[in-house]
Protein backbone atom coordinates (compact mmCIF):
# COMPACT_ATOMS: atom_id res chain seq x y z
CA UNK A 1 0.00 0.00 0.00
CA UNK A 2 1.15 3.43 -1.10
CA UNK A 3 1.82 5.76 1.75
CA UNK A 4 -0.17 9.30 1.73
CA UNK A 5 1.63 12.16 1.39
CA UNK A 6 1.10 14.94 4.05
CA UNK A 7 -1.01 17.06 2.20
CA UNK A 8 -3.14 13.88 1.28
CA UNK A 9 -3.24 12.83 5.05
CA UNK A 10 -4.34 16.50 5.97
CA UNK A 11 -7.24 16.49 3.63
CA UNK A 12 -7.90 13.38 5.10
CA UNK A 13 -8.07 14.45 8.42
CA UNK A 14 -9.58 18.08 7.94
CA UNK A 15 -13.18 17.08 9.12
CA UNK A 16 -11.43 14.95 12.57
CA UNK A 17 -9.18 17.85 13.65
CA UNK A 18 -12.44 19.99 13.19
CA UNK A 19 -14.40 17.81 15.61
CA UNK A 20 -11.22 18.47 18.69
CA UNK A 21 -12.05 21.24 20.81
CA UNK A 22 -9.81 23.83 21.55
CA UNK A 23 -7.87 23.31 25.01
CA UNK A 24 -8.42 26.20 26.81
CA UNK A 25 -10.17 25.94 30.23
CA UNK A 26 -14.03 26.09 30.28
CA UNK A 27 -16.20 27.40 33.45
CA UNK A 28 -17.10 25.16 36.24
CA UNK A 29 -20.26 22.81 35.80
CA UNK A 30 -20.30 23.80 32.10
CA UNK A 31 -22.24 20.98 29.94
CA UNK A 32 -20.83 18.01 28.17
CA UNK A 33 -20.68 18.15 24.91
CA UNK A 34 -21.87 15.25 22.26
CA UNK A 35 -18.45 15.71 21.35
CA UNK A 36 -17.63 14.54 24.81
CA UNK A 37 -19.75 11.84 24.93
CA UNK A 38 -17.73 10.43 22.47
CA UNK A 39 -14.38 10.70 23.81
CA UNK A 40 -15.49 9.09 26.67
CA UNK A 41 -16.07 6.17 25.68
CA UNK A 42 -13.33 6.14 22.21
CA UNK A 43 -10.54 7.20 24.22
CA UNK A 44 -8.92 5.27 27.61
CA UNK A 45 -6.12 5.76 29.82
CA UNK A 46 -3.96 3.06 31.55
CA UNK A 47 -2.39 1.86 35.04
CA UNK A 48 0.20 -0.68 35.66
CA UNK A 49 3.00 -0.56 37.72
CA UNK A 50 3.19 3.34 38.65
CA UNK A 51 6.13 4.55 40.36
CA UNK A 52 3.53 6.96 42.57
CA UNK A 53 0.40 7.30 44.40
CA UNK A 54 -1.83 10.09 45.15
CA UNK A 55 -4.28 8.37 47.90
CA UNK A 56 -4.05 5.54 50.11
CA UNK A 57 -6.93 3.65 48.59
CA UNK A 58 -6.03 0.74 47.17
CA UNK A 59 -3.58 1.23 44.21
CA UNK A 60 -5.72 -0.87 41.61
CA UNK A 61 -8.87 0.98 43.00
CA UNK A 62 -7.25 4.66 43.21
CA UNK A 63 -6.33 4.31 39.63
CA UNK A 64 -9.81 2.87 38.71
CA UNK A 65 -11.43 5.66 40.24
CA UNK A 66 -9.07 8.23 38.52
CA UNK A 67 -10.08 7.66 35.50
CA UNK A 68 -13.52 7.94 35.79
CA UNK A 69 -13.04 11.29 38.02
CA UNK A 70 -11.35 12.70 34.85
CA UNK A 71 -14.38 12.21 32.84
CA UNK A 72 -13.05 8.68 30.87
CA UNK A 73 -15.02 5.46 30.69
CA UNK A 74 -12.49 3.50 28.74
CA UNK A 75 -9.37 2.01 31.25
CA UNK A 76 -6.74 -0.16 30.79
CA UNK A 77 -5.04 -3.14 33.58
CA UNK A 78 -2.60 -5.43 33.98
CA UNK A 79 -4.41 -8.97 34.47
CA UNK A 80 -2.15 -11.52 35.62
CA UNK A 81 -2.58 -13.79 38.96
CA UNK A 82 0.91 -14.37 39.35
CA UNK A 83 2.22 -10.47 38.99
CA UNK A 84 -0.97 -8.71 40.62
CA UNK A 85 0.70 -7.65 44.27
CA UNK A 86 3.64 -6.19 41.68
CA UNK A 87 1.49 -4.03 39.24
CA UNK A 88 -0.64 -2.67 41.98
CA UNK A 89 1.44 -2.72 45.17
CA UNK A 90 0.21 0.24 46.73
CA UNK A 91 -2.09 0.06 49.83
CA UNK A 92 -2.93 -3.32 49.04
CA UNK A 93 -3.22 -7.12 50.09
CA UNK A 94 -3.80 -9.47 47.67
CA UNK A 95 -4.58 -12.94 48.12
CA UNK A 96 -2.91 -15.90 46.68
CA UNK A 97 -4.14 -16.49 43.58
CA UNK A 98 -3.62 -19.57 40.69
CA UNK A 99 -5.93 -18.89 37.76
CA UNK A 100 -7.28 -16.16 35.43
CA UNK A 101 -10.65 -17.07 37.63
CA UNK A 102 -9.02 -16.28 41.00
CA UNK A 103 -8.04 -13.05 39.90
CA UNK A 104 -11.59 -11.66 38.73
CA UNK A 105 -13.07 -12.94 41.98
CA UNK A 106 -10.49 -11.27 44.32
CA UNK A 107 -11.87 -8.09 46.14
CA UNK A 108 -10.02 -5.47 44.17
CA UNK A 109 -11.53 -6.63 40.81
CA UNK A 110 -14.86 -7.19 42.28
CA UNK A 111 -14.87 -3.55 42.81
CA UNK A 112 -13.42 -2.49 39.41
CA UNK A 113 -16.14 -4.38 37.58
CA UNK A 114 -18.46 -2.74 39.55
CA UNK A 115 -17.59 0.86 38.70
CA UNK A 116 -18.89 2.84 35.80
CA UNK A 117 -16.64 1.85 33.19
CA UNK A 118 -17.90 0.89 29.40
CA UNK A 119 -14.95 -0.54 28.70
CA UNK A 120 -12.27 -2.70 30.00
CA UNK A 121 -8.79 -3.70 28.16
CA UNK A 122 -7.21 -7.03 30.34
CA UNK A 123 -3.79 -7.09 29.68
CA UNK A 124 -4.50 -11.27 29.99
CA UNK A 125 -1.74 -13.97 30.58
CA UNK A 126 -2.72 -17.01 31.99
CA UNK A 127 -0.16 -19.48 33.84
CA UNK A 128 -1.44 -22.29 31.38
CA UNK A 129 0.70 -20.25 28.59
CA UNK A 130 4.27 -20.45 30.28
CA UNK A 131 6.67 -21.50 27.87
CA UNK A 132 4.57 -20.92 24.47
CA UNK A 133 7.29 -20.74 21.85
CA UNK A 134 8.53 -24.37 22.86
CA UNK A 135 7.05 -27.32 20.18
CA UNK A 136 4.02 -28.37 22.32
CA UNK A 137 1.41 -31.02 21.39
CA UNK A 138 -2.60 -30.65 21.45
CA UNK A 139 -2.94 -31.09 25.54
CA UNK A 140 -0.73 -27.59 26.06
CA UNK A 141 -3.34 -25.78 23.90
CA UNK A 142 -5.69 -27.60 25.24
CA UNK A 143 -5.01 -26.32 29.09
CA UNK A 144 -4.44 -22.69 27.94
CA UNK A 145 -8.34 -23.24 26.00
CA UNK A 146 -9.41 -24.33 29.85
CA UNK A 147 -8.34 -21.82 32.01
CA UNK A 148 -9.44 -19.18 29.28
CA UNK A 149 -12.98 -20.71 29.12
CA UNK A 150 -13.18 -20.54 33.25
CA UNK A 151 -12.18 -17.28 33.29
CA UNK A 152 -15.11 -16.05 30.40
CA UNK A 153 -17.65 -18.05 32.03
CA UNK A 154 -16.93 -16.27 35.70
CA UNK A 155 -17.09 -13.24 33.86
CA UNK A 156 -20.75 -13.99 32.29
CA UNK A 157 -22.07 -15.37 35.19
CA UNK A 158 -20.96 -12.46 37.24
CA UNK A 159 -21.15 -9.49 35.31
CA UNK A 160 -23.47 -10.83 32.42
CA UNK A 161 -26.40 -8.41 33.58
CA UNK A 162 -23.92 -4.96 32.79
CA UNK A 163 -23.44 -3.02 30.12
CA UNK A 164 -19.95 -3.69 29.76
CA UNK A 165 -17.18 -4.59 27.36
CA UNK A 166 -14.25 -6.51 28.38
CA UNK A 167 -11.80 -7.09 26.13
CA UNK A 168 -8.79 -9.55 26.91
CA UNK A 169 -5.52 -9.45 24.98
CA UNK A 170 -2.12 -9.65 24.95
CA UNK A 171 1.13 -6.99 25.05
CA UNK A 172 3.25 -5.84 22.53
CA UNK A 173 3.16 -9.56 20.72
CA UNK A 174 6.37 -8.29 18.15
CA UNK A 175 8.14 -8.20 21.59
CA UNK A 176 6.86 -11.45 23.35
CA UNK A 177 7.71 -13.07 19.56
CA UNK A 178 11.11 -11.89 19.82
CA UNK A 179 12.08 -11.16 23.19
CA UNK A 180 12.03 -7.74 24.26
CA UNK A 181 14.03 -4.98 21.87
CA UNK A 182 15.34 -7.60 19.71
CA UNK A 183 15.16 -6.40 15.95
CA UNK A 184 14.83 -9.38 13.97
CA UNK A 185 16.51 -7.49 10.98
CA UNK A 186 17.63 -10.71 10.82
CA UNK A 187 15.93 -12.83 12.05
CA UNK A 188 16.72 -16.46 13.70
CA UNK A 189 16.53 -19.44 11.93
CA UNK A 190 12.99 -21.14 13.56
CA UNK A 191 11.20 -17.57 12.95
CA UNK A 192 8.41 -19.23 11.28
CA UNK A 193 8.21 -21.81 13.60
CA UNK A 194 7.31 -19.27 16.19
CA UNK A 195 4.67 -17.34 14.04
CA UNK A 196 2.91 -20.94 14.31
CA UNK A 197 3.09 -21.44 17.89
CA UNK A 198 2.28 -18.04 18.24
CA UNK A 199 -1.05 -18.32 15.96
CA UNK A 200 -2.07 -21.57 18.19
CA UNK A 201 -1.75 -19.58 21.20
CA UNK A 202 -3.65 -16.82 19.90
CA UNK A 203 -6.36 -19.38 18.39
CA UNK A 204 -6.44 -21.30 21.98
CA UNK A 205 -7.31 -17.99 23.66
CA UNK A 206 -10.30 -17.03 21.05
CA UNK A 207 -11.57 -20.48 20.91
CA UNK A 208 -13.03 -20.10 24.92
CA UNK A 209 -14.12 -16.85 24.36
CA UNK A 210 -16.12 -17.19 21.69
CA UNK A 211 -17.44 -20.43 22.75
CA UNK A 212 -18.66 -19.21 25.84
CA UNK A 213 -19.89 -15.79 24.46
CA UNK A 214 -22.21 -17.42 21.98
CA UNK A 215 -23.89 -19.59 24.98
CA UNK A 216 -25.14 -15.40 26.16
CA UNK A 217 -26.65 -14.06 23.34
CA UNK A 218 -28.51 -12.03 25.88
CA UNK A 219 -26.23 -10.78 27.91
CA UNK A 220 -25.48 -7.24 28.20
CA UNK A 221 -21.71 -8.03 28.58
CA UNK A 222 -19.32 -7.96 26.01
CA UNK A 223 -16.16 -10.30 26.18
CA UNK A 224 -13.97 -9.77 23.65
CA UNK A 225 -10.24 -10.92 22.53
CA UNK A 226 -7.27 -9.00 20.83
CA UNK A 227 -4.06 -9.75 19.82
CA UNK A 228 -1.81 -6.97 20.21
CA UNK A 229 0.88 -5.43 17.48
CA UNK A 230 4.01 -3.56 18.13
CA UNK A 231 6.15 -3.41 15.07
CA UNK A 232 4.35 -2.61 12.37
CA UNK A 233 6.73 -0.67 10.31
CA UNK A 234 9.19 -3.05 10.05
CA UNK A 235 6.58 -4.96 7.33
CA UNK A 236 7.51 -2.39 4.77
CA UNK A 237 11.28 -2.91 5.43
CA UNK A 238 10.91 -6.67 4.97
CA UNK A 239 11.28 -7.89 8.42
CA UNK A 240 9.02 -10.40 10.02
CA UNK A 241 6.17 -9.38 11.65
CA UNK A 242 3.54 -10.67 13.78
CA UNK A 243 0.99 -8.54 11.64
CA UNK A 244 2.74 -10.59 8.16
CA UNK A 245 2.92 -13.71 9.83
CA UNK A 246 0.51 -14.39 12.54
CA UNK A 247 -2.53 -12.42 12.10
CA UNK A 248 -3.77 -14.38 8.81
CA UNK A 249 -3.24 -17.38 10.64
CA UNK A 250 -6.27 -17.03 12.77
CA UNK A 251 -9.50 -15.23 13.13
CA UNK A 252 -9.58 -12.82 15.85
CA UNK A 253 -12.39 -10.49 17.51
CA UNK A 254 -9.98 -7.37 16.86
CA UNK A 255 -6.66 -6.12 16.65
CA UNK A 256 -5.01 -3.87 19.28
CA UNK A 257 -2.30 -1.74 17.99
CA UNK A 258 1.03 -0.29 20.59
CA UNK A 259 1.18 2.31 17.71
CA UNK A 260 4.83 3.84 19.07
CA UNK A 261 6.75 3.21 15.38
CA UNK A 262 4.51 5.13 13.67
CA UNK A 263 3.98 8.08 15.92
CA UNK A 264 6.05 10.43 13.48
CA UNK A 265 2.88 12.12 12.18
CA UNK A 266 -0.51 11.41 11.16
CA UNK A 267 0.37 10.27 7.96
CA UNK A 268 2.12 7.55 9.15
CA UNK A 269 0.14 6.33 11.86
CA UNK A 270 -2.61 5.96 9.16
CA UNK A 271 -0.13 4.02 6.85
CA UNK A 272 0.47 1.17 9.64
CA UNK A 273 -3.60 1.16 10.63
CA UNK A 274 -4.22 0.32 6.85
CA UNK A 275 -1.30 -2.24 7.32
CA UNK A 276 -2.94 -4.39 9.81
CA UNK A 277 -6.02 -4.14 8.24
CA UNK A 278 -4.93 -5.50 5.21
CA UNK A 279 -3.13 -8.78 6.84
CA UNK A 280 -5.86 -9.29 10.06
CA UNK A 281 -8.63 -11.67 10.21
CA UNK A 282 -11.44 -10.20 12.04
CA UNK A 283 -14.42 -11.65 12.20
CA UNK A 284 -16.27 -11.48 15.66
CA UNK A 285 -19.04 -8.78 16.57
CA UNK A 286 -16.76 -6.06 15.69
CA UNK A 287 -16.67 -6.90 12.44
CA UNK A 288 -14.23 -6.60 9.42
CA UNK A 289 -10.77 -3.95 10.11
CA UNK A 290 -11.55 -3.85 13.70
CA UNK A 291 -8.46 -2.28 15.13
CA UNK A 292 -7.72 -0.27 17.95
CA UNK A 293 -4.95 1.54 19.39
CA UNK A 294 -4.17 -0.15 22.78
CA UNK A 295 -0.99 1.28 23.74
CA UNK A 296 -0.32 5.53 22.49
CA UNK A 297 2.36 7.73 24.88
CA UNK A 298 3.97 10.88 24.24
CA UNK A 299 7.00 10.98 27.10
CA UNK A 300 6.91 14.61 28.44
CA UNK A 301 10.22 14.43 30.14
CA UNK A 302 11.88 12.88 27.50
CA UNK A 303 10.37 14.62 24.65
CA UNK A 304 8.91 18.51 26.23
CA UNK A 305 7.79 19.95 22.87
CA UNK A 306 4.71 20.40 20.98
CA UNK A 307 2.76 18.04 23.42
CA UNK A 308 -1.06 19.50 22.45
CA UNK A 309 -0.36 19.91 18.83
CA UNK A 310 0.81 16.08 18.67
CA UNK A 311 -1.95 14.80 20.22
CA UNK A 312 -4.61 16.98 18.17
CA UNK A 313 -2.81 15.11 15.11
CA UNK A 314 -2.21 11.58 16.07
CA UNK A 315 -6.26 11.74 17.32
CA UNK A 316 -7.57 12.98 14.57
CA UNK A 317 -5.94 10.01 12.37
CA UNK A 318 -7.03 8.15 14.43
CA UNK A 319 -10.90 9.05 14.39
CA UNK A 320 -10.05 9.95 10.73
CA UNK A 321 -9.35 6.16 10.03
CA UNK A 322 -12.48 4.76 12.35
CA UNK A 323 -10.29 3.00 14.69
CA UNK A 324 -12.56 1.95 17.56
CA UNK A 325 -10.73 3.15 20.56
CA UNK A 326 -7.72 4.55 21.61
CA UNK A 327 -5.54 3.93 24.49
CA UNK A 328 -2.90 6.13 26.41
CA UNK A 329 0.09 5.20 27.97
CA UNK A 330 -0.33 5.79 31.09
CA UNK A 331 -2.28 7.63 34.17
CA UNK A 332 0.86 7.31 36.20
CA UNK A 333 4.36 6.93 34.59
CA UNK A 334 6.06 3.89 35.17
CA UNK A 335 9.36 4.31 33.69
CA UNK A 336 12.38 5.79 35.30
CA UNK A 337 14.59 8.42 32.69
CA UNK A 338 17.70 7.88 34.38
CA UNK A 339 18.73 4.54 33.48
CA UNK A 340 21.83 4.81 33.76
CA UNK A 341 21.74 6.12 37.54
CA UNK A 342 20.60 3.47 40.01
CA UNK A 343 17.16 4.39 40.07
CA UNK A 344 14.77 5.69 43.34
CA UNK A 345 12.89 3.50 45.06
CA UNK A 346 8.68 3.93 44.48
CA UNK A 347 7.23 6.04 45.34
CA UNK A 348 9.15 8.51 43.16
CA UNK A 349 8.56 12.19 44.02
CA UNK A 350 10.88 13.96 41.64
CA UNK A 351 9.46 14.11 38.33
CA UNK A 352 12.61 14.43 36.98
CA UNK A 353 12.91 11.01 36.99
CA UNK A 354 10.39 9.93 35.15
CA UNK A 355 10.21 9.65 32.09
CA UNK A 356 6.47 11.06 31.73
CA UNK A 357 4.22 9.25 30.59
CA UNK A 358 1.28 10.23 32.71
CA UNK A 359 -1.87 12.11 33.11
CA UNK A 360 -1.02 13.21 36.51
CA UNK A 361 2.89 13.91 37.98
CA UNK A 362 3.68 12.37 41.32
CA UNK A 363 2.66 15.74 42.63
CA UNK A 364 -1.27 15.16 41.70
CA UNK A 365 -0.90 17.96 39.13
CA UNK A 366 -2.61 17.47 35.93
CA UNK A 367 0.09 16.76 33.45
CA UNK A 368 -0.07 18.92 29.94
CA UNK A 369 -1.61 15.58 28.31
CA UNK A 370 -3.82 15.35 31.15
CA UNK A 371 -5.14 18.40 30.62
CA UNK A 372 -5.82 18.31 26.94
CA UNK A 373 -7.53 14.80 27.67
CA UNK A 374 -9.73 16.20 30.49
CA UNK A 375 -10.64 19.13 28.25
CA UNK A 376 -11.66 16.28 25.69
CA UNK A 377 -13.69 14.22 28.20
CA UNK A 378 -15.44 17.24 29.79
CA UNK A 379 -16.26 19.11 26.96
CA UNK A 380 -14.07 22.34 27.87
CA UNK A 381 -14.01 24.48 24.69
Amino acid sequence: MTSLSRREFLALTSTALACLPRLSAAPAGAPASADAEFYRDWLGTTLVEGQYHLTDRPNLLEGAEQMLALGTRVGKFWFEPHRAARDYPWHSRWPEMKTLRDLADSPYWREVFALPFHTLFLETHSPAESGWNADHGVDYYARIEAEWEELVRFLYAEHGHKPLTIVLQNWEGDWQLRGIGVLWDSPPADWRQRCGRYARRLAARQAAVTRVRAGHPSARLRVLHAAEVNRVADQWRGIPTLTEHVLPQVELDRVSYSCYDAMEDGAMLTRAIDTIRRFARTTGPLGAGAVCLGEIGIPEMAKPTRIAERWAELLAAARAAQVQWVVQWALYCNESDNRSERQPKPPVTDPHRLQGFWLYRPDGSLSETGRVFRALWRGEP
